[in-house]
């Protein structure tokens, strides 16, 4: 009769470590959605970027998801010396053919409105990074820089069924939301100054 309670008593502390691991590595394997910051070594800027882009798709329906152009947001702060310029990173799978990148916009649409931006023409060392952000998901990828304000962003993290569109000319890429990044960058407009 004695050893039935010693072997619950033995029994229940192993289960509470168990637990307490389990729900321990559990919380481990949690993705972040803070945002990421490094060192660009040739520029001396700090570069903060969103955790995890919004994921666009292109309105292509004919065609099979994999074929479909796909869009990538990024939001972006560089730090040099304590002046901070924020931006849009778009990385776009299969880029519009442009003579002139400037005639390039991105229109960004969701909650009633439509943001219409324009890329950046500098080169990216003057932004203040050199490498790409993120790895290309297509050999014929290419990135464009919208400059922003906090405030901007602040309007694109509050927008519902956010869509965005690239327009080259007279060439419009409708694209579709597919993997939200609104809990990104909410963490990454709180880090801002």
């Amino acid at each position: 009769m004695r050893l039935l309670p010693i072997a619950i008593s033995k029994v229940i502390p192993a289960a509470i470590w168990v637990t307490l691991w389990a729900a321990l590595l559990g919380g481990c394997a949690t993705p972040t959605v803070a945002p990421h910051h490094f060192l660009d070594e040739e520029t001396a800027a700090t570069i903060t970027m969103v955790a995890e882009p919004w994921i666009f798709i292109g309105d292509q329906v004919a065609l099979a998801p994999k074929n479909r152009g796909y869009l990538n947001l990024f939001a972006v702060d560089v730090n040099r010396m304590g002046t901070h310029r924020q931006y849009i990173a778009a990385l776009v799978s299969t880029p519009p053919s442009l003579s002139d990148p400037s005639r390039l916009t991105l229109e960004l649409r969701g909650g009633g409105q439509t943001l219409t931006l324009q890329p950046t023409v500098e080169e990216t060392r003057k932004l203040g990074f050199v490498k790409p952000l993120a790895p290309a998901y297509s050999p014929g990828a290419r990135w464009w820089y919208f400059p922003v304000t906090k405030e901007i962003l602040g309007t694109i993290m509050r927008s519902t069924d956010l869509g965005a569109t690239v327009v080259a000319a007279d060439t419009r890429m409708i694209y579709t939301k597919w993997r939200d990044g609104s809990a990104e960058i909410a963490e990454f407009t709180a880090v801002l100054p």
